[in-house]
């Protein structure tokens, strides 16, 4: 059949094609213009809401077009938790900004969770309307740490926070002279911070997240028990550094906190004052609360959803270690911290500490010669005779006499590793760790917070906030990142001299939880005590500097 036939047809069906085609592509769609808004005073926080400062005396809202006064009023809403706050602000409408003006006697509380709902009622003056009905989380700041008793529509303060600081690393009198210590020069900032803590008038509780004694930073050829110092146990080495020059107005002030009625002085031991016990230190500060677990550790949970460690139970080469050596618990970090104080010790002039560099070879025996010879390297120190027993030990935690470097890490080396998940059971481990996590968790706990607390249904509890020390790096931060974050991880950083850490110091983490203030909120602040502020309410110099707040 020839195609001659049908090809005007064919012609025909193409033109017709071609034809529609082209009036479609002539067709104008008009869709309806929708009203859009913005806050540009408060700042959108996780993709999740408005951050709203507590102070705040109005909430503005800028709309894309002018709008119908009539139709706002009825039209937007502000409530809290419990209730619809009508009658608590007006509205006042001008073009197309819309602000919510409070009455002068309500004020949004601190840390609290309000929705603003802004409905299809609204209208432009040309006739348009938002594409749906919405309701917005605003969910207010903290009031600041460091204010005087009293805040804007409130008589009088509750005590509902809790202020958070670790490693203090005070040393005793031969670790200032020697030029060792690690602790010194923030002395007089901790003082006027515990000063704070007492006039403040929120904080309920003070939690010290361990290592505020150092009985580790010691040169290995220096005595630790040493009967010409009076000291001749542990019980001794820790009162001879509570009775240090440097640390006895601390000491002093812990204790009048410890006693004051109206806060509670809460300690969780560290790595470096593991051989710590209660009985000791509540003879140094008597009225203390002690939250020890497991020897050498402890954990503390001011509410349910709240946890607080110290952070080394995960830390491979600081964590207790009583079965390595059966009788001994200290750990090969302590060995490292020896040699480490030794080399200080010998440095003419202070300079900043470098950080060992990670490894991922899960060997304790390359882990442990990186160690020494990130010191050596350093501090620019030939290495002293490894194999001579003159590791001074006089008794420290049951070792009589000296040992050897070359020789500890021989006892470390020959059964560390295979006894690791044997240890973690041990101390308390909730989900134990790999070695290769474990040897990280000495410089970054975030893993260790992540893997042991936000993995929610691997534990009975349901924990909001992990709050950990150890590592020195102050940290605030949500877990996952955006909306759907479950979790806080904070670290409080440290209070050493500046030339030891490469973090910020003077760190403190302030946590007020939402079942002490009826809130829905726990809310979690980091600070700095900063001495370039002007002035404070201790007079002193310092005063306590925002870095970030979280909430959840």
């Amino acid at each position: 059949m020839s195609i001659k036939r049908f090809l005007p047809w064919i012609v025909f069906a193409l033109i017709a094609l071609i034809f529609q085609e082209s009036c479609k592509k002539q067709e104008t769609h008009y869709e309806q213009p929708f009203l859009t808004f913005s806050f540009p005073r408060m700042e959108r926080k996780h993709d999740l809401y408005y951050r709203i400062d507590y102070q705040a005396r109005s909430i503005e809202i800028v709309f894309n077009e002018n709008l119908d006064p009539a139709t706002i009023t009825a039209s937007i809403s502000l409530r809290d938790l419990f209730s619809p706050l009508d009658g608590k602000y007006d509205i006042d409408v001008s073009g197309a900004v819309v602000w919510l003006l409070f009455h002068p006697d309500f004020h949004l509380k601190d840390g609290w969770l309000y929705s603003l709902t802004l409905t299809t009622g609204i209208r432009s003056v040309s006739g348009h309307q938002l594409q749906s009905s919405e309701t917005l989380e605003l969910r207010s700041t903290a009031r600041p740490f460091g204010l005087p008793d009293g805040s804007p529509g409130q008589d009088t303060l509750p005590a509902n926070s809790i202020a958070v600081i670790s490693d203090i690393h005070m040393g005793d009198e031969r670790a200032t002279t020697g030029h060792y210590c690690w602790f010194g020069e923030n002395k007089e900032a901790l003082e006027s911070f515990l000063d704070l803590v007492k006039v403040d008038g929120a904080i309920k509780q003070l939690v010290i997240q361990g290592d505020l004694f150092d009985e580790w930073i010691i040169p290995f050829d220096s005595k630790p028990f040493d009967p010409d110092q009076g000291v001749h146990n542990s019980r001794e080495y820790f009162a001879s550094i509570a009775t240090s020059s440097t640390n006895l107005g601390i000491l002093e002030k812990l204790r009048s906190i410890a006693a004051d009625p109206e806060i509670e002085l809460i300690y969780i031991p560290g790595n470096h004052d593991m051989l710590m016990t209660q009985e000791i230190l509540d003879s140094i500060i008597p009225g203390v609360i002690w939250q020890g677990d497991v020897t050498g550790l402890g954990k503390y949970n001011p509410v349910p959803e709240i946890i607080m460690e110290h952070g080394h139970r995960y830390d491979f080469f600081n964590c207790p270690q009583p079965l390595v050596n059966p009788g001994h618990m200290l750990p090969p970090g302590y060995f490292i911290s020896r040699m480490d104080a030794y080399a200080l010790a010998s440095q003419t002039g202070r300079f900043l500490k470098g950080e060992a560099e990670r490894t991922g070879d899960v060997t304790f025996l390359t882990a442990w010669t990186l160690a020494m010879g990130y010191i050596f390297i350093d501090y620019s120190i030939p290495p002293p005779p490894m194999d001579s027993a003159n590791i001074l030990m006089t008794g420290i935690d049951g070792y009589p006499g000296p040992l050897s470097f070359n020789g500890t890490r021989d006892m470390y080396a020959a059964n560390i590793e295979e006894l690791w998940m044997n240890t973690q059971t041990t101390n308390g481990v909730p989900v134990p760790l790999s070695l290769l996590v474990a040897m990280w968790t000495s410089l970054d706990l975030t893993t260790a917070a992540i893997l042991e607390y936000m993995q929610q249904s691997q534990h009975l509890a349901s924990y909001k906030v992990i709050s950990f020390g150890h590592s020195h790096n102050p940290l605030l931060e949500v877990f996952p990142t955006g909306e759907d974050y479950t979790n806080i991880y904070a670290n409080s950083g440290s209070w050493v001299d500046a030339d030891q850490c490469k973090h910020k110091v003077r760190t403190f983490l302030v946590i007020t939880p939402g079942e002490w203030t009826g809130s829905a909120l726990d809310v979690v602040r980091l600070y700095q005590y900063d001495p370039e502020i002007g002035s404070d309410t201790t007079g002193s110099g310092y005063a306590p500097v925002l870095l970030a707040e979280e909430n959840i």
